[in-house]
């Protein structure tokens, strides 16, 4: 039998031993990101002005932004699949865009 022991019998026996890690023991300042709240997004590609809506119809309703989020996505997929929401891309250097320009119908009003 050979004399070099395996990974096995150095770490301990469970393979999760060999995988585990001690867990960090620095501490964060977060002060950074208590101090500049208002500057994070949450959905990529969102404009500033509609994610604030989409914040007071949480407050309103008294859910997470998350959950406004999802039911406008679950009504709009909905109304898509029935026809009564028509989605007209447009093609844009190379990509597929329904907003050319960056601006929706919504911000020309």
């Amino acid at each position: 039998m050979s004399k070099r022991r395996s990974i096995a019998d150095q770490v301990g026996s469970e393979p999760v031993d060999v995988l585990a890690r001690r867990p960090s023991k620095a501490k964060r300042d977060r002060s950074w990101e208590r101090k500049h709240e208002h500057l994070v997004v949450t959905y990529r590609g969102v404009p500033p002005e509609l994610q604030e809506q989409l914040k007071a119809v949480a407050r309103q309703v008294g859910v997470t932004v998350g959950e406004v989020a999802r039911a406008f996505l679950e009504y709009g997929l909905d109304a898509y699949e029935k026809g009564e929401l028509e989605l007209d891309p447009v093609l844009l250097t190379g990509k597929y865009s329904l907003f050319p320009g960056g601006v929706s119908p919504r911000d020309s009003r």
